[in-house]
C-alpha cells in the first residue's frame, strides 16, 4: 500500500513537506490545507488529536507523523485517514495500515521503536504489543500516557528546593 511519489495529492505533499521541514512533528491535511499541526514530543499528541477529531470529524485527512510505530498507526485507524506519511515506520505500523487498508508512506523503515534512552522497547508499543483492537490500544495507550506523565511530574526538580 505504498504510496506512489508520483501520484501525490496536494495534501499529501504537504503533509510531507510539513514533517520534513520540521515545522510539525504531527500534522494532517484536508483540501491542501493544514487542519493540525503540532510540535509536541511522544505519542500524547496523537492521542489528543485522535480523540478530538473522532468528535470533530474533518472527514478523511491525510496524516504525518515524524514517527509511527505499531501504537500510533493502531491510532490512527481509529480516524479512517486517506493516508499516512513518516519519517520513520516500524515493520509493525506498516502491518498494521496494511491490514486496515490505509495507504501509507515514509523515508525510513525500523525494526521496532525503542524508548528515548535507546535501551529498550518504547512503553508504548511495550503496551500494546498484544493488542489489536484499535479502541483497546487507544484505551490502553491513555492510561500508560498518563501514568508516564504522572512519574515525570513525580520526578521532576522541585521550584524552590536548593
Amino acid at each position: 500500500m505504498r504510496r506512489n511519489e508520483g501520484l501525490m495529492t496536494e495534501s499529501e505533499q504537504l503533509v510531507q513537506t510539513t514533517i520534513r521541514s520540521g515545522n510539525a512533528t504531527l500534522c494532517a491535511t484536508h483540501g491542501g490545507v493544514l487542519v493540525y499541526q503540532l510540535t509536541g514530543r511522544g505519542i500524547g499528541e496523537l492521542l489528543l488529536a485522535v480523540e478530538k477529531e473522532r468528535v470533530v470529524g474533518h472527514g478523511s485527512l491525510d496524516w504525518g507523523d515524524k514517527l509511527v510505530g505499531r501504537a500510533a498507526a493502531l491510532l490512527f485507524t481509529l480516524v479512517r485517514p486517506q493516508s499516512v506519511f513518516a519519517l520513520t515506520m516500524s515493520a509493525g505500523a506498516q502491518d498494521v495500515l496494511r491490514a486496515a487498508g490505509i495507504p501509507f508512506t515514509s523515508d525510513a523503515v525500523i525494526l521496532d521503536v525503542l524508548n528515548r534512552t535507546g535501551t529498550g522497547p518504547c512503553p508504548m508499543e511495550a503496551a500494546v504489543s498484544g493488542v489489536d483492537e484499535p479502541l483497546a490500544a487507544l484505551e490502553t495507550l491513555k492510561q500508560v500516557s498518563q501514568t508516564l506523565s504522572d512519574a515525570g511530574r513525580n520526578n521532576a526538580p522541585r521550584k524552590g528546593n536548593t
